[in-house]
């Protein structure tokens, strides 16, 4: 009776320690799931911004292609006007053209505070400074996601857990790694697009 006190015992305490090294798989697995999950959001973030940009860009665009119209046909009517004005010879004549020339001007003045290149810049500069922001989390997530990838593959692979971890299926999980080639610094701009 006592040899049979000791055996459920230690079936007692192998089963508790069992589910104990069970449950610490699951929780840094677990751990594992939500960083890679903030990886995720980090990159559908980055995919959202450069979406945006295009947008942005293709509206500054055509805002510009419209306001360089509208600044060229400014231009144009002060030219006309100022051409009318050396060649007036009434009070009447210098008048219309000084109107002319004035409303010319007037119209130049719309476009420049219309002109989008402060609008279209500030965003662009919005923009590289969000890029830069989401780069940095980017980085980071991906940092948080290899510790605790290392903490979980050290578990895995370690003697006895490994046990528990093959068993109920608990696999290495793979890590970020630079690219190949990534030491090394690029001869010249056009290999920082690839």
């Amino acid at each position: 009776m006592k040899k049979f006190g000791i055996v459920i015992a230690i079936v007692t305490i192998l089963v508790i320690w069992g589910v104990s090294k069970y449950n610490g798989l699951v929780k840094i697995d677990e751990d594992v799931k939500k960083g890679w999950s903030f990886v995720q959001t980090q990159y559908q973030r980055r995919a959202d911004l450069y979406k945006s940009q295009v947008d942005v860009v293709k509206g500054a665009a055509k805002n510009e292609k419209d306001i360089l119209i509208g600044v060229t046909r400014a231009r144009a009517g002060i030219d006309d006007a100022k051409k009318g004005i050396d060649n007036a010879k009434t009070p009447a004549e210098l008048d219309k053209y000084m109107a002319q020339a004035e409303q010319a001007a007037l119209n130049l003045n719309i476009q420049i505070e219309a002109y989008p290149t402060i609008t279209s810049t500030a965003a662009f500069i919005k923009f590289q400074d969000e890029i830069s922001g989401t780069e940095n989390r980017i980085s980071t997530a991906r940092d948080d996601y290899n510790v605790v990838v290392t903490k979980y593959n050290k578990q895995v692979r370690t003697i006895p857990t490994n046990l528990f971890a093959s068993l109920f299926g608990f696999d290495v999980k793979e890590q970020f790694e630079a690219k190949e080639g990534s030491e090394d610094v690029p001869d010249d701009t056009s290999k920082l697009s690839e």
